[in-house]
């Protein structure tokens, strides 16, 4: 048996569960499926009569005031039954789209996605008068509608919403926008949804070839084997190219359609693409520049590690597909890691923060609310989910028992985790931004990372972890960087003309370089065709909120040797708090810092420091 075909199995032998979501739905044509979708479809149409209200009051939006007592009522109600519709609504949607993670082919599952999400854009459009009079309106008028109990846990977003207030359009114009966003941004990114779950790889090693999904070749650049890592980087690639054409259109188009919305909201104000990314995290521009260049002036701590990966694996410089391997060993297969036994080192670390912690741990696995099979129709990447109705979250990877995996599973558990600890609040109040979220993840990588450590059995053992920090360093401090630069220089170009594939692949190199200057062999110039943050309609910018959530977390986990026994409960607040304060607010609370003034980022630059030092050395 050739080697590639040795991974194949053993990635099969230590795969992870299969989730169970039946506690939702049975299937698509299960009643309860078919029940909700009909109360959704109902509750859409009560909502559409109840806005009629409110359209015709937004001729008058400046006169508005805490005396139109019915008005206030009336938003009440409608509060209150979008707020219920959206929670079936979203149900829906969460199972649909769990059954295309696994099996992208799934017709009548695609099917479906599309219904869902024409139902939601009806939804949004109806309460699109009210929430431009909550935008818009005086704040005595406002202020009376907050008061009231169906806005309590909506009232932090509004407030957010109401320094939008220069960009917002007309009515009209802004269900227009909402309406035309189905057939246009987000068939776009289910284009390129549908193209990464299809598109088929093969993998050419030692003269046999190997069929296979993205998915499962991007397992091969985990391997401790440099020859498989370099054929399965390479099928990826060349599989990538045959849809060059495709993914520029996506990416031209995407940005095409933002720009053009951002132009259309500049009437009063200049929207620059970088704000919408800025208000959606709950940031703002000052602590973006300062994070961002502070990780610029010390992109040398992870430079340094990556050349001192190159000369543990004797080579001359890291090439792209060395990125994920594992620590250098005599036997690749020492390094494969039973799911069982995974779930068992998570759990032990998370219990060394708190017992509940461990003990959540154990809900996940016993419910099977895990997915972490290896198959040729899942769609690539890790996630993590949760349903509306029961408020039970779902984390969603392909594990293949690498050390990698581990990491990844501890990070979807992190936000796993967030999601538990905020299910007795309201839903609005968990609308927590990226740059939050990433905060329990990357500080459960790194709470496993340490116990791992201080538990290693031998010198040798320890070695393998921390090479995983040596990993984290150079994803969070030069890749990430590289995306963010790249968007931002494509996003500059856009503004004049459509790019064509060559020159994205040349910005690509170009932003590569920049972060990872003499460390690698070559860069990889095809990146922005392979990475799914680039082509996800609902948001751009899908890049900085991971450096700051690496960097924050830090800064976070920095915290449970000084505050000791207390640290726990002041943790979970934190994580409670993250859909209800801005992220400067937070860290000024939690933190006693100023997220705008380099010395934080400076701060956690240094545990970065130390934690590579400590591997160097």
């Amino acid at each position: 048996m050739n080697e590639i075909s040795k991974s194949s199995l053993s990635q099969e032998i230590y795969q992870g569960p299969h989730w169970d979501n039946s506690s939702e739905y049975s299937d698509l044509h299960a009643a309860e499926f078919s029940e909700d979708l009909d109360a959704f479809k109902k509750s859409i149409g009560r909502i559409q009569e109840q806005s009629k209200l409110f359209d015709s009051e937004i001729e008058r939006i400046d006169q508005l005031s805490a005396m139109d007592f019915e008005l206030i009522e009336a938003a009440g109600r409608l509060r209150h039954s979008a707020d219920e519709a959206f929670v079936v609504g979203a149900n829906l949607g969460t199972f649909v789209s769990c059954l295309l993670s696994v099996n992208g082919g799934n017709a009548q599952a695609r099917q479906m996605q599309a219904v869902l999400r024409q139902l939601m854009t009806q939804l949004s459009e109806a309460l699109t008068s009210l929430e431009l009079i909550l935008t818009k309106a005086p704040e005595s008028f406002v202020g009376a509608c907050l008061a009231r109990s169906e806005f309590k846990a909506h009232a932090f977003a509004i407030r957010k919403e109401r320094e939008w207030s220069p960009h917002m359009l007309s009515l009209s114009e802004e269900r227009i926008l909402t309406r035309f966003a189905v057939n246009g941004l987000q068939a776009w990114g289910t284009l390129y949804d549908n193209i990464s779950s299809s598109l088929q790889c093969e993998v050419d090693f030692n003269g046999t070839v190997t069929r296979m999904g993205l998915a499962r070749a991007a397992g091969t650049q985990q391997s401790g084997n440099r020859a498989e890592r370099e054929a399965g980087y390479k099928a990826v690639q060349k599989a990538w190219e045959t849809q060059q054409e495709s993914c520029a259109s996506v990416l031209n188009a995407l940005s095409g359609w933002r720009l053009d919305n951002y132009k259309t909201r500049s009437k009063s104000r200049k929207l620059n693409f970088i704000d919408k990314p800025l208000h959606g995290n709950r940031i703002e521009k000052e602590t973006l520049e300062a994070m961002m260049l502070v990780v610029e002036q010390n992109a040398e701590v992870a430079r340094e590690a990556l050349r001192f990966k190159a000369k543990a694996m004797n080579i001359d410089a890291l090439a792209p597909w060395d990125l994920f391997a594992p620590a250098p060993t005599s036997e690749p297969e020492d390094e494969m890691i039973p799911f069982e036994e995974a779930i068992s080192l998570i759990r032990t670390a998370f219990a060394d923060v708190d017992p509940q912690m461990g003990e959540f741990v154990d809900v996940m696995v016993k419910n099977r609310w895990i997915e972490g099979t290896v198959t040729d129709t899942k769609r690539p990447g890790a996630y993590c989910t949760r349903f509306a109705k029961s408020r039970t979250p779902r984390v969603y990877m392909t594990y293949k028992g690498t050390l990698e995996d581990v990491g990844t599973l501890a990070h979807e558990l992190g936000h796993a985790f967030h999601n538990w600890v905020m299910r007795d609040l309201s839903l609005p109040e968990t609308y927590y931004p990226m740059t939050l979220a990433e905060t329990a993840s990357i500080f459960a990588e790194t709470v496993v990372s340490h116990v791992l450590v201080k538990n290693a059995a031998n010198q040798q053992a320890k070695e393998k972890i921390l090479w995983g920090e040596l990993g984290s360093a150079e994803a969070f401090l030069l890749n990430i960087p590289a995306r963010f630069w790249f968007e931002t220089e494509f996003y500059e170009r856009r503004a004049e003309r459509t790019l064509t594939p060559d020159e994205f692949s040349e910005l690509m190199n170009k932003s590569w370089q920049r972060a990872y200057g003499n460390t690698l062999s070559e860069m990889n110039r095809m990146f922005w065709c392979s990475k799914l943050h680039f082509h996800i309609s609902g948001t751009s910018f899908y890049n900085f909120p991971y450096t700051f959530g690496y960097l924050f977390a830090l800064g976070v986990y920095a915290q449970r040797k000084r505050q000791g026994k207390e640290f726990y409960a002041n943790y979970v607040n934190l994580l409670r708090d993250t859909g209800r304060m801005s992220a400067e607010d937070l860290a000024r609370e939690y933190l006693g810092v100023e997220l705008s003034e380099p010395r934080f980022w400076q701060d956690s630059i240094a545990i970065v420091r130390r934690q590579c030092g400590a591997f160097l050395s």
